[in-house]
């Protein structure tokens, strides 16, 4: 059995994976083994050399927020994270990603020259050559950029994404098109949001 076909097995077995509505109230929370899911899956799509690495990041924040934020606290202080209070596994997940070059955080006000430069920081964009000098021209900015860089890397067999934080940013991402969805389940399992612009 793949890891994918496990993990869509692990998601459509959970309560919280019926279709696009929120969870059931009586839906059992995400535990570590979701959490584990999630990394090895997005460890998976992105060919992370350490996702092992990866889920012990999360799972420190996970299970000892206040170690997480003596480890990480240079990289917090840049959120305004004061407090171990504030620190939360998916807000793990997409900083160790960040670190690792497979996240570009962009402000919301980004034009398409941004958006283009944000994309080629990707490690995965350096790893499969991807051509953006069909968007050069593009007037287009913020959201609006993101998707048309979006449309346009599609056609590549690529998808953008943004591991949403809440925030007036984007931490972009890029998966190959079939990662995404099982990516988005596993996300909505733990409580995060994963889109594809």
């Amino acid at each position: 059995m793949s890891m994918f076909t496990w993990l869509r097995k692990l998601v459509s077995s959970s309560p919280a994976s019926t279709g696009p509505q929120s969870p059931a109230p009586d839906a059992a929370p995400a535990n570590a083994e979701h959490w584990r899911a999630l990394c090895a899956a997005t460890g998976k799509a992105l060919a992370l050399d350490d996702a092992d690495a990866l889920w012990s990041e999360v799972e420190l924040a996970l299970n000892e927020p206040e170690h997480y934020f003596s480890r990480f606290a240079d990289d917090l202080a840049h959120r305004c994270i004061e407090s171990p209070d504030a620190v939360s596994p998916w807000l793990a997940l997409v900083d160790g990603l960040q670190r690792r070059g497979q996240i570009h955080e962009m402000d919301w006000k980004l034009d398409m020259g941004d958006a283009i430069w944000g994309v080629q920081q990707l490690q995965s964009s350096r790893q499969r050559g991807l051509s953006l000098d069909a968007l050069a021209g593009s007037k287009a900015m913020g959201h609006d950029a993101l998707t048309e860089a979006a449309a346009h890397l599609r056609s590549q067999g690529v998808a953008l994404v943004t591991f949403d934080i809440d925030s007036d940013s984007y931490p972009l991402s890029l998966l190959a098109l079939e990662d995404v969805e099982p990516l988005e389940k596993l996300a909505k399992r733990v409580g995060g949001k994963l889109i594809a612009l």
